[in-house]
C-alpha cells in the first residue's frame, strides 16, 4: 500500500522569505523591465512608459507606467503575494506569476504599486527585498494624488504604475560623467531589448513603449525616447530566393512549423542582424515565442553547436499548439529548455518546398556562406601577406587582389625600444609592430600571432608598394619617414588620452 494512504490532512502553506528571496536572481535589468511590460500587455495596455527618475543628477529610483486596466484591490493583493497566482489566459505573456516581485526585487529594495481600475477605488501596496512575503497597504489618498499627479503624454484614467525604491542595481558614482554615461548605455541597452523581444507587438501596433528621465526636483520629464522594432528576421528579401521556408514537424500526433532563415550576408551590417551591437554569429539557432513575445535570442538548445558556419541561420519557432506543453520557460523568460520529444521533433523537421531535413538545411546554410566569402578579384595589385595574417585573410588578398611577384612580407611583433609604433623591415620583408602598445592597438595584451586582421591589413595596404623593388628614391624615404611620424602622433594622441581616463578615474576613485 502507498504512503499516500496514510495521509491524513494536506495543507497549502506560503513560501518562508528566504524562498522568496532566491526567486529572480537571475534577472538583468532589461529583462526585469521585459517582465514588467509583460504585465501590461496582459492588462491590456496601448502605451507603456519606463521613467527613471532622477535627483541632483542621481538616478534614484524608476517607474513602469501603463494605461491598462488597472487592478482593484484584490487583484493587487493576488498580484504581490508569492502564495497566490491567478489564472492565465491562452493569450496571456504571464506564466509562473512571480514576474512582477522577482523582476522588481532582483533590482530594488523596495517595490510599490498603485493602480486604478475603471469603477473601482485607486489601491496600492508595497513589500521590500528583506522580507518579501510582508506586504503593506498604502494609504488610498496618497495612491489617489500619485496617480492623479503623473505627468505623461497619454491619458491615465485607468492603469498602473510599477515604482522601484531603492534600486541596488543602479550607478552609485557621484560623477555627474559617469552618470550621464550610465544613464545613456541603460536607456540604449533597454530599447535594443525591449525592441527585439517585443518587436512583433511595437511592428504590429499593439504596444506603444517609450523611455524618459523625470527630475524629482523640476518635476519635469526630457523629451521621451521610442522603443523602435529590433526584427531578428528584419532582413530585405532577396529576389528568387527560396529562404524564408516552412519548417515542418509532427509532436503529439499533430503538426507544427517554423521558419527557417538564412540572413543574406550582404545585409550582415544591419542592426537586426548585429543585436545590440554584437557579432550576428553569436545569435545564430532558434528563437523561440510565445504569443509573439520572444523568449530566446538564438541558441541551439543542444541540437547542435554554435559555429562559424552558421552565423547566418535563424529559425523562428512559435511555442503554439501542443510544442508548448514540452518546453520549460526560465523565469526571467530569456531563455528555455526543450524536452526530448521536443528535440525529438525538431531534429525531424523537414523543410515544406522540398522534404529537406533540418540536417541538410544546416549544410545548405553553410554552403552559401562559404559562396558568400567568395572574392572578386580586382585589377590591384598588392605584395601577399605572410606570417601575422590568417588562413582565411591571405585567402581573402589571393582572391581579391593580384598579388606581386615578389616574396610574401610578413605582419609581426616585437618589443622596439623606440617610440614608432610601426617599423619597416625591408630587409627582411616585415612590418614589424611594437608590442609596447599592443594593449593600446588592438585592446588587449594578448599572444596571438594572427590577432589585429583589420590593423594589419589596412597597414599592408599602405606600405605594399615598398616592398615591391629592393630600391627606395628620395620620395618613397620620405613618405616612410612622413608614415612614420603620422603613426608617433596617433600613439601619443592615444596614451595621453589613456592616461587622462585613468587619472579621472583615480580622482573620482
Amino acid at each position: 500500500m502507498g504512503e499516500a494512504a496514510h495521509v491524513t490532512r494536506f495543507r497549502q502553506t506560503a513560501p518562508d522569505p528566504s524562498i522568496a528571496k532566491a526567486v529572480g536572481r537571475h534577472h538583468t535589468f532589461e529583462t526585469a523591465i521585459a517582465d514588467l511590460v509583460d504585465n501590461s500587455l496582459d492588462a491590456g495596455a496601448s502605451r507603456v512608459l519606463v521613467r527613471f527618475l532622477e535627483t541632483s543628477g542621481a538616478v534614484t529610483g524608476l517607474q513602469v507606467i501603463d494605461d491598462g486596466r488597472g487592478m482593484d484591490s484584490d487583484q493587487i493583493d493576488s498580484a504581490m503575494e508569492y502564495a497566490r497566482k491567478r489564472a492565465y489566459g491562452e493569450s496571456d505573456q504571464g506564466h509562473f506569476g512571480l514576474g512582477l516581485k522577482a523582476a522588481s526585487l532582483s533590482q530594488a529594495d523596495t517595490l510599490n504599486v498603485y493602480s486604478r481600475k475603471y469603477g473601482a477605488l485607486a489601491t496600492g501596496r508595497t513589500i521590500g527585498a528583506a522580507n518579501p512575503t510582508l506586504i503593506g497597504d498604502l494609504d488610498r489618498d496618497h495612491v489617489s494624488g500619485l496617480l492623479e499627479g503623473i505627468r505623461v503624454d497619454f491619458p491615465l484614467l485607468n492603469g498602473t504604475v510599477v515604482e522601484w525604491v531603492g534600486p541596488r542595481t543602479f550607478l552609485s558614482s557621484n560623477d555627474q560623467r559617469d552618470r550621464a554615461q550610465w544613464l545613456d548605455q541603460r536607456v540604449a541597452a533597454l530599447r535594443t531589448h525591449l525592441g527585439t523581444v517585443f518587436h512583433r507587438h511595437i511592428a504590429s501596433g499593439r504596444i506603444t513603449i517609450n523611455i524618459d528621465v523625470f527630475d524629482e526636483f523640476y518635476g519635469e520629464s526630457g523629451a521621451p525616447r521610442g522603443v523602435s522594432t529590433l526584427d531578428p528576421f528584419g532582413y530585405r528579401r532577396l529576389p528568387n530566393d527560396k529562404f524564408p521556408a516552412a519548417l515542418t514537424f509532427s509532436i503529439d500526433g499533430a503538426p507544427g512549423s517554423a521558419e527557417a532563415h538564412v540572413w543574406p550576408a550582404s545585409q550582415a551590417g544591419l542592426p537586426e542582424f548585429r543585436l545590440g551591437g554584437r557579432p550576428g554569429g553569436l545569435a545564430q539557432g532558434f528563437y523561440f515565442y510565445r504569443n509573439d513575445r520572444l523568449l530566446q535570442i538564438g541558441g541551439w538548445n543542444t541540437l547542435t553547436v554554435d559555429r562559424p558556419e552558421l552565423e547566418y541561420v535563424r529559425i523562428a519557432v512559435d511555442l503554439d499548439g501542443p510544442l508548448g506543453r514540452h518546453v520549460t520557460i526560465n523565469p526571467e523568460k530569456a531563455g528555455l529548455e526543450l524536452d526530448a520529444d521536443a528535440k525529438g521533433a525538431l531534429l525531424d523537421a523537414r523543410l515544406a518546398s522540398d522534404g529537406a531535413s533540418l540536417r541538410a538545411f544546416l549544410s545548405a546554410a553553410e554552403a552559401r556562406r562559404r559562396e558568400s566569402r567568395k572574392y572578386e578579384k580586382r585589377p590591384v595589385e598588392l605584395v601577399r601577406p605572410g606570417r601575422g595574417m590568417s588562413a582565411a585573410m591571405r585567402t581573402a588578398f589571393d582572391e581579391s587582389v593580384e598579388g606581386v611577384d615578389v616574396a610574401p612580407i610578413d605582419i609581426r611583433w616585437r618589443i622596439d625600444p623606440t617610440e614608432s609604433p610601426v617599423h619597416v623591415d625591408l630587409e627582411n620583408r616585415t612590418i614589424w609592430l611594437n608590442s609596447t602598445y599592443r594593449a593600446l592597438i588592438t585592446g588587449i595584451d594578448g599572444v596571438d600571432n594572427e590577432d589585429a586582421p583589420l590593423l594589419k591589413t589596412m597597414l599592408a595596404m599602405l606600405y605594399s608598394r615598398y616592398f615591391e623593388g629592393s630600391y627606395l628614391g628620395s620620395r618613397e624615404k620620405a613618405e616612410l619617414q612622413a608614415w612614420d611620424q603620422l603613426l608617433t602622433a596617433a600613439v601619443r594622441e592615444e596614451s595621453a588620452r589613456q592616461e587622462r581616463e585613468l587619472r579621472d578615474d583615480d580622482e573620482r576613485g
